[in-house]
């Protein structure tokens, strides 16, 4: 069987892990997901995550009081997967304290990956996507510090996607190293060897990141002032993290030429639309736990 899997994928296509590669800007890398039911989904989710992540990482998952059986779901992952930790929530606090919870878990370095938990990764190897794209913004700026979006196929249509420009970041294939992916720029059977490893990645500069499924370094996702932000409705404000980057000068785009996930939620049912509108009076105008929190840091 190893045979046969070596003729079918050979070593150009294959990450081996443990090994140096001269792309890897992260040593550890964390998923973040903030879930609140949608079982069915969220499972979907993550074992996309495991199926497709190609690279080790750590899975940090915050449940926000989730009632239709996706709790107990997630509890039974986390016992049976080592690299899973599980924060439930006695209750459902919002996205925006939600995400402000996140950044006091998440550690303070590394390569922090953020997705909502009605998305599913399609891609293979996505995390060896996302540190060559990190690469290739270091080998551009001196730095890795930006904020990159991933591909959300089915919100494309409805112009969630939109890029001032397009960028192209090359990664010569002397500052690269196997396996290929979809930023190759040479036809791996008619390059020289010299070339073999010749990448590009095309960045679709923005100035707003929607949130759903994005990927900085830690510290750019701690620094995010969400303590300042009182919503208007039940969730977050993307252009709050949006503004925030722009403010420090921090580069944010879209990967056109890298890994795709697909929104499981989309485009919005009715009920859903009714459920939101529902919640922009229970949550943001008479959640009474939420205006105590936030005098309290008020007056502290």
């Amino acid at each position: 069987m190893s045979a046969r899997r070596d003729q079918f994928n050979p070593v150009l296509f294959q990450h081996v892990p443990g090994t140096a590669y001269p792309w890897q800007v992260f040593d550890r890398v964390t998923i973040a997901v903030l879930s609140w039911n949608r079982r069915e989904m969220t499972e979907r989710a993550i074992e996309a995550l495991y199926r497709h992540a190609g690279m080790p990482f750590d899975l940090l998952v915050l449940d926000n009081a989730s009632t239709d059986g996706t709790a107990e779901m997630l509890a039974a992952m986390a016992a049976a997967q080592p690299n899973m930790r599980l924060v439930q929530n006695p209750e459902n606090v919002g996205q925006n304290r939600g995400m402000l919870q996140l950044q006091g878990l998440v550690p303070e370095d590394g390569l922090l990956l953020y997705i909502d938990n009605d998305i599913e990764f399609l891609s293979a190897c996505f995390l060896v996507h996302l540190q060559k794209a990190f690469h290739a913004v270091r080998l551009a700026t001196g730095r890795p510090d930006a904020v990159l979006g991933m591909r959300v196929i089915n919100g494309e249509e409805y112009g969630f996607r939109h890029a001032a420009e397009v960028q192209r970041l090359r990664i010569p294939s002397d500052r690269n190293g196997p396996p290929r992916t979809s930023f190759a720029a040479v036809n791996k059977d008619r390059a020289p060897p010299e070339r073999l490893h010749e990448e590009q990645v095309l960045i679709g500069s923005s100035d707003f990141i929607i949130n759903q499924c994005w990927a900085c370094p830690a510290p750019l996702f701690r620094s995010i002032p969400y303590q300042e932000l009182y919503p208007t409705y039940i969730g977050g404000d993307d252009a709050l993290a949006s503004t925030h980057w722009a403010s420090l000068g921090i580069p944010m785009g879209i990967l056109e030429n890298g890994p795709v996930a697909r929104h499981l939620d989309w485009p919005y049912s009715e009920e859903k639309i009714q459920l939101y509108e529902q919640l922009t009076q229970e949550r943001a105008v008479t959640d009474r736990s939420y205006l105590l929190w936030k005098l309290r840091r008020f007056f502290r």
